[in-house]
């Protein structure tokens, strides 16, 4: 018998949700690609950005426009993360304490390795490439190729990879990312346990470079229901992950944008959205909506995140971010939100530190939660 969905509190059903989106690994930070009007992948050796910073991300971006002290007065200038003319290594490593009340008074402390991830990259030629990343977390790794055969940097790429969807988040507790993963158990849709760390599978993908839009189809073994062995070299083409994703960024005078949209089908489940951002000086906004059927609910479910920024100093940011969650969109009553409010500094190169208070509220309470704070860590090369 299928078990019903209200059986499970609504705050658990979020983590579950969404979470097909990226609980392997966290990504990028997509405002910075806002406020400069270009695609992540002008820092990032990935086309689709995330991952290993390339030359840019690395000399310019992540030691001198990035943090609050100028990096070359704390680190080589000629480091790059080569290690020969066509190798290169990186990393990515983050630790949240996260605390909150349990019950009326108890106060308690998380510590949470949020990401270990190893890169490698080797130039093969000037039209192949082949790209590794090592999750040392959860075992989710990702391996491809990318042959650039196209005109103005177009590719295929062929490996294991998550399928490109949406803003990439460096905050896997948004609700278009995931959620908030204090547990690691969800509802398959025949009311069943599974894991939310999906693996990364197999995909087919292509990237093309039209001007100032990016669009990107791909299509890739069952990731978002085919979550057992009988998903793969056997399953049929329905079966299959189909994701499209088309991206405009531009830089004008004293503003800049970005804007798009996202399609996944996978059988009967089906999932679009929109996201995009604009800024001007030194104000930034971002954001996404998403809506799922035949998920939870054969109803559409929605997703949406909302961040605006505010540079008060060079590496120094005011953060305000706004999560909602309507669990069926059609009836009232199942929906949850979440406003955070925070600091992001970067006081020299290749270190952040962030922190953050939360609080979150229920179509299940009168009132809003006691208030969760987070303190979180993260270094790179």
């Amino acid at each position: 018998m299928v078990q019903k969905i209200t059986d499970f509190p609504l705050c658990i059903i979020v983590c579950f949700l969404f979470g097909v989106l990226g609980l392997h690994s966290l990504e990028a930070i997509p405002r910075f690609a806002v406020v400069n009007g270009t695609s992540c992948s002008t820092c990032h050796i990935s086309p689709t950005g995330s991952g290993l910073r390339n030359d840019y991300g690395i000399a310019i971006f992540s030691m001198d426009e990035l943090p609050a002290l100028p990096g070359r007065k704390w680190t080589d200038e000629s480091f790059s993360g080569l290690i020969t003319d066509h190798l290169q290594l990186g990393a990515d490593f983050r630790l949240q304490f996260f605390g909150y009340t349990e019950g009326d008074t108890a106060q308690k402390i998380a510590i949470f390795p949020m990401q270990s991830d190893i890169y490698g990259y080797i130039e093969v030629n000037r039209i192949m490439d082949v790209y590794v990343e090592l999750d040392l977390i959860r075992n989710n790794s990702e391996i491809w190729t990318s042959l650039n055969l196209f005109p103005n940097d177009g590719y295929i790429r062929i490996g294991k990879k998550i399928p490109h969807y949406g803003l990439p988040l460096d905050d896997h507790t948004s609700f278009v990312r995931g959620g908030n993963i204090r547990r690691n158990y969800g509802l398959t849709k025949e009311g069943m346990p599974f894991s939310p760390f999906t693996p990364v599978p197999g995909m087919i993908e292509i990237g093309v470079n039209l001007s100032d839009f990016f669009l990107t189809w791909s299509i890739s073994n069952g990731y978002v229901l085919g979550r057992d062995q009988r998903y793969g070299f056997g399953e049929s083409i329905s079966d299959k992950t189909v994701t499209g994703r088309i991206e405009y960024s531009k830089a004008y005078t004293s503003w800049s944008v970005l804007a798009g949209g996202s399609i996944m089908k996978e059988q009967d489940f089906s999932m679009w959205g929109l996201f995009g951002g604009v800024s001007r000086g030194n104000v930034s906004w971002e954001g996404e909506v998403d809506l799922a059927e035949n998920w939870a609910s054969k109803d559409p479910s929605l997703a949406s995140y909302s961040q605006f920024s505010w540079q008060l100093l060079q590496g120094l940011h005011l953060l305000t971010k706004y999560d909602f969650f309507d669990l069926d969109v059609s009836r009232k009553g199942e929906w949850v939100s979440r406003f955070s409010g925070g600091i992001e500094f970067f006081p020299v190169s290749f270190l952040e530190i962030k922190a953050q208070v939360r609080v979150t509220n229920t179509s299940e309470l009168e009132m809003m939660s006691k208030p969760e704070y987070l303190l979180q860590f993260h270094t790179w090369f």
